[in-house]
């Protein structure tokens, strides 16, 4: 239970210096706790920075963003006490009971939100498949395996379902094509509801791929504005500064209108580059290596934004629902909270957004999201933000400020899948499901 951190500076010259204190949660992760702006400091000086009230951490992480030339610490003391509970973990409350199995590679479950009870999976190789009352149905959805180009981070990836589903019968696709080319289709649906007119693709939009890594595939609804917002991987090669460059659609979150199906798409006027001719006007936020599995809170409209790291980091970030776009989340300049070791950095800079969590290859090596509880349990609950790493098979739940007893971000550690997890998902009731890639189960999360 820390108290209280003294840091003694070292530092020439003197002058105003910016740092950011993160803890460890105790659970593997770490969440930003305080941002100390233009704090005068000089060499010799002891800062203490006080916990009101004290917090269970096992790490302490402070980052200098800014100073007038370097800054480093000749001494951290931490005061502070044994703690009662050291850590937050919750799993002996909740665990993973399988529901369904026999998928092969599944990379997300859904729901159409159209009040049958279906469940959607998506398999890797090209197929969507209709779970039922807990029986996966002989005839797929989807199968579009004759046009996808697996596997690794290729394939088919995400299938999203517009709000005005099924008064308007069609619904979205991301895949990989034969040629390495990220594809966003539209497809109709049948006259049967269980079935896709495979033939009534219309491609929305295309996104070249350098390497068959990094192709992001995310795709997901506003829940405030309608618009189909898609998570697109920096393609693999840093070098290119794809996160960076805004001539290019990698490396971002982007947001189209795809309302109007007489046309591919538009680009909302309210974009936060639709009049800017530097920028592509589709691009909601930038600095992205590889966002698998965003999410939205269904009641705030906030955005959740799990970036998979390169070789330190994994990351969460976060876009509040009131916010106007153009978020910069830092990739490659930034992984997490340090400098990408192949870039030139000494310091954030300037206009950069950092996460709201992280946690390192000790913990795991993939971060992947991502769902936000809004469910009929438990009021603790409520609105956690819910993400896993593939190798380690943890899961946590991230708790924005506004819900805690001390306005801080948190983490807790609510349960260990023996499997990969590609994925985090819900039904219609908001249940949370999870696919094992290995297993090609699917798990439900469930209070005991």
């Amino acid at each position: 239970m820390i108290h209280s951190v003294e840091l003694v500076t070292a530092q020439a010259p003197s002058g105003p210096t910016t740092h950011e204190v993160w803890l460890g949660n105790a659970t593997g992760t770490r969440t930003l706790y305080k941002r100390l702006s233009e704090v005068y400091t000089e060499d010799g000086q002891t800062l203490r920075i006080d916990f009101v009230p004290p917090r269970v951490a096992d790490e302490v992480l402070v980052l200098t963003l800014e100073s007038p030339s370097w800054v480093a610490w000749r001494e951290l003391r931490v005061f502070g006490s044994p703690a009662a509970h050291p850590t937050e973990q919750r799993t002996a409350g909740l665990k993973l009971v399988k529901v369904v199995s026999g998928f092969e590679l599944p990379v997300q479950v859904t729901h159409a939100g159209d009040g049958s009870g279906r469940l959607f999976v998506v398999e890797q190789r090209g197929r969507v498949l209709i779970v039922q009352d807990g029986v996966i149905q002989d005839e797929p959805f989807l199968d579009i395996a004759d046009r996808v180009s697996c596997c690794g981070e290729q394939g088919l990836l995400n299938v999203a379902f517009p709000p005005s589903f099924p008064a308007v019968p069609i619904l979205f696709v991301s895949y990989t094509n034969i040629d390495g080319v990220t594809v966003i289709s539209r497809f109709a649906t049948s006259g049967d509801p269980n079935r896709v007119d495979q033939d009534s693709e219309e491609i929305v939009l295309t996104i070249d791929q350098p390497d068959a890594m990094h192709n992001g595939g995310h795709l997901a609804f506003g829940p405030q504005d309608g618009f189909l917002y898609i998570g697109s991987g920096d393609g693999g090669l840093w070098y290119e500064n794809a996160g960076q460059d805004p001539t290019s659609l990698r490396g971002k979150i982007l947001r189209i209108d795809v309302s109007d199906t007489d046309i591919p798409y538009r680009v909302p006027s309210s974009n936060p580059y639709s009049q800017n001719d530097d920028f592509r006007g589709e691009i909601w936020a930038l600095g992205i290596r590889n966002p698998w599995g965003f999410a939205f809170d269904p009641q705030t409209g906030d955005l959740f934004i799990p970036d998979v790291g390169n070789s330190h980091r994994e990351e969460v970030n976060f876009q509040p629902a009131t916010n106007d776009g153009g978020e910069n989340y830092g990739w490659p300049i930034m992984e997490g909270t340090i400098c990408f070791e192949y870039w030139p950095c000494d310091q954030r800079v300037d206009g950069l957004t950092a996460p709201v969590a992280e946690f390192d290859h000790t913990q795991g090596c993939a971060v992947v999201g991502g769902a936000v509880y809004r469910g009929s349990g438990s009021a603790d609950l409520q609105g956690l933000f819910l993400f896993a790493d593939f190798c380690s098979g943890r899961i946590w739940g991230l708790k924005p400020p506004h819900l805690g007893s001390q306005n801080l971000w948190h983490t807790e550690l609510l349960a260990n899948a023996s499997v990969p997890i590609s994925s985090v998902g819900k039904d219609e009731e908001a249940n949370i499901y999870f696919t094992g890639y290995q297993d090609g189960a699917v798990y439900m999360l469930v209070e005991q």
